[in-house]
């Protein structure tokens, strides 16, 4: 765990905020040990975080893996798509293997989440216009859903099978 070196009390200190701020950080919410670096930045130059974040890890208080698990049902149950939370788990430093887990693990059907999306956002009314239908679109790709999934939505009519 921590050594704490009794010659050096300024340093036993800092490290003792900085964990403390780590453990204050995971008890409000999940992070990743990229997001925890970051936070913990201030500290980086007195003592060595990742010795910190190892320690969080060993003791089951930071993992990845179920990060990986919160960010993809968290997104998922906010109406995005895969691609933008394959991003957002890039730029929080989620592992391509923890995340391919948990898409896995969700097992969500991301054509009904396009075509509840494109409702929530526009209603059930068809597009009108060639314009109106690219609008619609542009929108489901920035929330992250495929080209097929797009489709999907704006395909979909009310009374068919898979609308319901």
């Amino acid at each position: 765990m921590f050594a704490l070196d009794s010659d050096k009390p300024e340093q036993a200190r800092l490290l003792a905020q900085a964990r403390d701020k780590a453990i204050g950080l995971l008890a409000r919410r999940e992070h990743s040990r990229y997001e925890l670096r970051q936070k913990l930045r201030a500290f980086q130059d007195q003592i060595d975080v990742d010795s910190i974040l190892d320690d969080l890890v060993d003791l089951g208080l930071q993992c990845n893996s179920r990060y990986a698990g919160v960010l993809v049902r968290s997104k998922a149950q906010s109406g995005y798509g895969v691609q933008r939370i394959r991003q957002w788990a890039k730029q929080n430093g989620v592992a391509q293997d923890d995340l391919y887990l948990a898409l896995e693990e969700l097992d969500h059907d991301w054509f009904a989440a396009a075509r509840l999306q494109r409702e929530k956002h526009y209603g059930l009314l068809p597009p009108t216009s060639m314009q109106d239908k690219a609008k619609q679109m542009r929108y489901l790709y920035n929330r992250g859903f495929s080209q097929d999934e797009i489709h999907y939505a704006m395909d979909a009519r009310e009374g068919d099978e898979a609308f319901t």
